[in-house]
């Protein structure tokens, strides 16, 4: 698969990797503070703002997932992922916050019935058009076989000198001997 490179692209990838590390260790006694110092009440004077702030983001992304979708452009995979994400999130809140009143049957019964199946479906349609476009580019590149599953697939914009010069290898194929100095 003939991919342009810009020079650097390997280390922005690991520099964003270690932010990203750095903000997973961060979160870690963070949670443990959030635990034991919020209070278990909050009065919140804008929550009506909030809720509906987060809804026109909801609609917004389902929006735009159907749209593209409709329209078979590939953005529809990442809207996919995103509008999953969201509802999962809408789910969550809505049940948690719900706990201990009249709203929490509905809030259950809509997390799912409606936002958790709808979720699941989005990201199997997501995973399902990744696979898909990833074969389509396979059989174009002329590779032999079948393409490996996803969590084989190294990024085709960055990895390893071999992993950007080489075809990544089918599961189960002989290891190619690793490259070293020439023999005398």
């Amino acid at each position: 698969m003939d991919v342009q490179r810009r020079p650097g692209d390997a280390r922005r990838l690991t520099f964003g990797l270690r932010i990203l590390v750095a903000v997973c260790l961060a979160l870690i006694p963070w949670i443990g503070y959030l635990a034991l110092t919020l209070p278990v009440h909050y009065v919140a004077d804008q929550w009506r703002f909030a809720w509906v702030g987060f809804d026109i983001v909801l609609l917004s992304t389902l929006a735009a997932t159907a749209w593209f979708g409709w329209r078979r452009r590939q953005v529809v995979i990442p809207l996919a992922i995103a509008t999953a994400v969201l509802l999962i999130c809408d789910a969550w809140f809505d049940v948690t916050l719900a706990r201990g009143s009249r709203d929490f049957w509905t809030s259950l019964a809509f997390a799912l019935l409606v936002e958790l199946p709808l979720a699941g479906y989005l990201l199997l349609r997501a995973r399902r058009l990744l696979r898909a476009t990833f074969r389509a580019s396979w059989i174009r590149a002329g590779l032999p076989g079948e393409p490996p599953p996803l969590h084989r697939v190294p990024l085709f914009v960055v990895g390893t000198r071999r992993e950007r010069e080489e075809p990544p290898r089918q599961p189960g194929a002989a290891t190619p001997p690793e490259p070293g100095p020439p023999e005398r």
